[in-house]
């Protein structure tokens, strides 16, 4: 699964947050905000995302000495060894694998292809060393696996099927243990192997019929290591747990918040409890009193008390992913400590080691045989194999196309049995026939040859790729003579599902690619098509299911459901296990209430629109064609909706009652209306004329959404409805929603048999019947606080219209002074030279221009006051910044700091209005003295 998903992130374009820059610390970045990093420090630190290159044999290797890459060898050499001593040395030993899906856990615990994981090299490293025994030594190796599902467990080597799984008891001497199950005896590592490989064609089969993947279950592979000596009388017992956890995303609830059913399956329960317990025993290990630690909570636990509790060696793998779309799961998974510890354990044998090991080599005999003869098979004929979520369980099932016709289902009589959701008895007929194969479906059954359904007769060629029943893909491999050295493993399970979603109009190539002027499709529309992917086959087995339970069709009668991803998702758990008991013969009648398959009849999210509030900040009427937009972006319907500022009694305001700034209506009573008049051409009600619509909207500190009547059977619907709001103390927060939002006005679609939806009144608070708005709780002082800030701004406002007065007035005398200067020039040159004589004597004080001190009077004085007004915006800008604090004890301080604040920015306006408007007096009285005395000495002269 390691290949497959970095396929699935390099796809999605994302980028890697990971870094290791020694062997023992990682480092991730956080794709939001790459500066904030989060480092954690571990026993070992593994880098394998790049620096690699293959091998002869087709291993990953480092590409050199600058290559951080560590292989499998490295992972071996550092962890299997030590479980290896372990076992030696006669203790238990414990490997876990952690993490989210596709991050590389099964990699490492079992490997692909050439790469092999820690489990089989433990294996055959185990059995090198017994080669070596002395003559007065025995040893004896048993080998287990099984896989533990939604809290039951399932022995994968054995050949029947129990329903509802194998039962975990508890023995005094022995502990918790698996009633019944299969514990093979092995003298050699290709035993082992076989059993792997069997194994894992039980987990396939499992997983076929119902399309699970390995990632839902937990794999536990047990090696029991028993050294004898002969002449001491000794024995030396350990046991190796090798553990594969379910992908642990299922930590977290797949199900939806507002669904009414919640995940029925425990599939995430056995993590969950892992947590508890390893919290617990932290808390131990730092002298905490732990009262209880919670094995009992699950069945891998329970397994696994001895593995945790006890004093042996146990070593957890964090596989982790390096991309960023991974961000949130792969932190979590550096956050899961593990704290484990393991006491050995004694087991009685009840019969001797050789009778056990003859059976088991008669038993490996037989399945030695059956591998021999597929492989034989496979280089005869053609064959269809699996493909699987999990690349783990790919190419594991293997059905040959013999000669002549091979009816294919789940029929015994079949030739080619075949499990999976969909497949009936007689599915189809595979046809081989002068060098020619042909696929035939049964009536009405479904096949898809490369994506598109098929009905007809159809011909195979080499790689064509095949989906019988909901989900059950197949690739085709042709005659030996077709085949050459191609590459199959890029038809994996994403490859057939993407060939789905084409064949549906539903591609890359046609995701918006020329949007972008570099050509490439967006990360994030890449991030939705990969979901839309994997919903596809999880769609498709909950219709079989459906199908196949007798449930009635939802379809019926034009109604509709839209369901959430999570919300389906968490359906389709408790969906499978009902239709789990249902294959087991057993009782699925439940109330309706608990039918995952039924919901009741709602009214559907049609779209939304936005219509920005701006003009209303400004006492301004808006009237809005807003169209509405649905999930897809496109237009569902045009609302007609007018916002109207208005007074008390609801009549509209004029143009005389804008305001410039918004700041003018701070603390003062805001009233206004939203008629929403018109709902024009609904696709909604031109698909079906039964149904009906509702318009809803929610405005600011609104705890409860308003709904509109509903119209019912009409294209264009009349609405005209009107509701009269009111904020009696406009604060700053709600002018500048006012300025900065938009109202959203969603539309809703009714349907036979809904609810319509209404308001919850209580929730509304109303005064002189109207809706009140802006009504965020504050304490008295807050309040006293907020309209202290009011005056201060209604003062500034004040002030500045006397200053522009001023200004005014500086202007006139600006202008008297001018026609005063025209005048004396228009006396004569005499009297200028006279004036100029007397004002250069010796006796006579030099004389500067009255007009030019008056001004430089103004000036001087109009400077003051701008740098004192400077001073009060900014205190005052400042005070309008600070919020009360959450903590109330806090809450008096800042309230008294505040009324401090506002006294001193009062009494700072006072003080600059009185001397400003003293300055100008005073420069004014001078002016008129000036003037009346400049005419007098002016007139003496003839």
């Amino acid at each position: 699964d390691l290949y497959t998903h970095r396929r699935r992130e390099k796809n999605a374009g994302s980028r890697c947050v990971i870094s290791m820059h020694s062997g023992t610390t990682t480092i991730i970045h956080d794709p939001k905000n790459p500066e904030h990093m989060k480092s954690f420090t571990f026993d070992l630190a593994y880098w394998s995302h790049s620096g690699f290159q293959r091998d002869k044999d087709g291993a990953l290797i480092s590409t050199g000495s600058n290559s951080d890459f560590a292989g499998q060898k490295d992972v071996f050499r550092d962890l299997g060894q030590g479980i290896l001593d372990s076992a030696w040395q006669g203790y238990n030993a414990t490997l876990l694998a952690y993490g989210q899906t596709g991050s590389g856990k099964s990699y490492s615990m079992i490997g692909y292809g050439a790469d092999k994981g820690i489990i089989p090299n433990v294996c055959e490293e185990l059995f090198k060393a017994t080669e070596n025994k002395e003559k007065n030594q025995q040893y004896q190796v048993t080998f287990s696996m099984l896989e533990i599902y939604n809290e039951e467990v399932r022995d994968l080597l054995s050949k029947t099927k129990k329903p509802r799984g194998l039962k975990v008891r508890e023995d005094q001497h022995q502990g918790f243990y698996v009633d019944g199950l299969t514990s093979v005896p092995c003298d050699s590592y290709a035993h082992i192997e076989r059993l792997m490989e069997q194994g894992i064609k039980a987990r396939t089969t499992a997983a076929t019929s119902m399309n699970a993947t390995s990632s839902r279950s937990h794999m536990v592979i047990t090696i029991q290591f028993k050294q004898v000596f002969l002449d001491g009388d000794l024995t030396k017992q350990s046991i190796i747990n090798l553990v594969d956890l379910a992908g642990s995303e299922r930590q977290k609830s797949s199900g939806s918040e507002g669904d009414r059913l919640r995940e029925g399956s425990r599939v995430n329960l056995s993590l969950t409890t892992l947590g508890n317990v390893i919290s617990a025993l932290a808390d131990v290990a730092t002298g905490k009193r732990v009262l209880h630690i919670p094995y009992r909570d699950s069945v891998l636990t329970r397994l696994l008390q001895s593995a945790l509790g006890g004093n042996s060696k146990t070593i957890m793998i964090a596989a982790i992913s390096p991309a960023d779309i991974c961000y949130e799961e792969t932190l979590s998974t550096l956050r899961y400590h593990l704290l484990a510890k393991n006491q050995a354990r004694l087991q009685t044998i009840q019969i001797t080691w050789e009778h056990q090991l003859e059976e088991a080599r008669k038993e490996w005999e037989e399945q030695y045989s059956t591998i021999t003869q597929e492989r034989q098979m496979m280089k005869a004929f053609p064959y269809l194999f699996n493909v699987n979520e999990d690349p783990q369980l790919t190419g594991v099932l293997k059905h040959f196309i013999q000669a002549g016709s091979s009816n294919v289902g789940q029929a015994a009589s079949n030739k080619m049995i075949l499990q999976g959701l969909g497949i009936s008895d007689k599915h189809a007929t595979f046809t081989n026939i002068d060098g020619e194969v042909t696929v035939m479906p049964q009536s009405k059954c479904r096949i898809v040859v490369n994506g598109v359904p098929t009905v007809t007769k159809t011909k195979l060629q080499h790689l064509d790729r095949v989906i019988l029943g909901s989900n059950s893909a197949y690739l085709y491999i042709g005659f030996p003579s077709e085949r050459s050295n191609d590459d199959v493993t890029k038809f994996d399970y994403d490859f057939f599902q993407s060939e789905l979603a084409a064949a549906e109009g539903v591609s890359v190539d046609k995701l918006g690619a020329g949007n972008n002027r570099d050509g490439k499709v967006d990360p994030s529309v890449l991030a939705v098509f990969q979901d839309y992917i994997k919903l596809i086959p999880l769609v498709a087995e909950a219709n079989q299911m459906s199908k196949e339970l007798r449930k009635p069709d939802l379809e019926t009668g034009g109604l509709v459901w839209i369901w959430s991803k999570a919300k389906f998702i968490n359906r389709k758990y408790l969906m499978e296990e009902i239709y789990r008991h249902f294959l087991d013969g057993e009782n699925i009648s439940v109330a309706q209430e608990d039918d995952p398959f039924w919901d009741p009849v709602e009214a559907i999210h049609l779209g939304s629109a936005h219509v920005w509030l701006q003009s209303l900040a400004y006492c301004m009427k808006l009237e809005e064609q807003a169209e509405l937009l649905n999930s897809e972006g496109l237009e569902e319907a045009v609302v007609l909706i007018n916002i109207i500022p208005c007074s008390s009694t609801g009549e509209a305001c004029s143009e005389d009652d804008m305001v410039i700034n918004p700041l003018e209506l701070l603390g003062r009573r805001i009233d206004f209306q939203i008629q929403i008049l018109k709902c024009l051409g609904v696709k909604w009600l031109k698909e079906d004329a039964r149904r009906g619509i509702q318009i809803g909207y929610k405005i600011y500190d609104l705890q409860t959404t308003l709904y509109t009547k509903s119209v019912w059977k009409t294209v264009n619907a009349k609405i005209e409805e009107t509701v009269h709001f009111v904020a009696l103390n406009a604060s700053h927060e709600f002018l500048n929603y006012l300025q900065k939002n938009a109202l959203i006005v969603d539309l809703w679609g009714l349907q036979e048999g809904c609810a319509e939806l209404n308001c919850t009144q209580k929730d509304l608070i109303k005064w002189e019947g109207y809706v009140m708005v802006d009504n965020m709780k504050t304490s008295p002082a807050q309040a006293a606080t907020s309209n202290q800030m009011a005056d201060v701004y209604l003062k500034l406002l004040k002030l500045e219209q006397e200053t522009e007065l001023l200004r005014n007035m500086n202007r006139a005398l600006r202008e008297e002074n001018m026609l005063l200067k025209d005048s004396l020039r228009g006396c004569g040159t005499g009297q200028g030279q006279i004036i100029t004589q007397l004002a250069s004597h010796k006796d006579v004080p030099q004389m500067c221009s009255p007009r030019t001190s008056h001004d430089a009077d103004f000036a001087k004085a109009l400077k003051v006051f701008y740098q004192r007004m400077n001073i009060v915006r900014g205190q005052f800008l400042k005070l309008r910044h600070y919020r009360p604090p959450d903590d109330d004890q806090m809450l008096r301080p800042f309230t008294q700091r505040q009324s401090h604040l506002l006294k001193d920015i009062g009494e700072l306006l006072e003080d600059s209005l009185w001397k400003l408007k003293n300055d100008v007096a005073l420069i004014v009285k001078k002016k008129r003295e000036s003037l009346v005395h400049t005419k007098y000495r002016g007139s003496s002269f003839p």
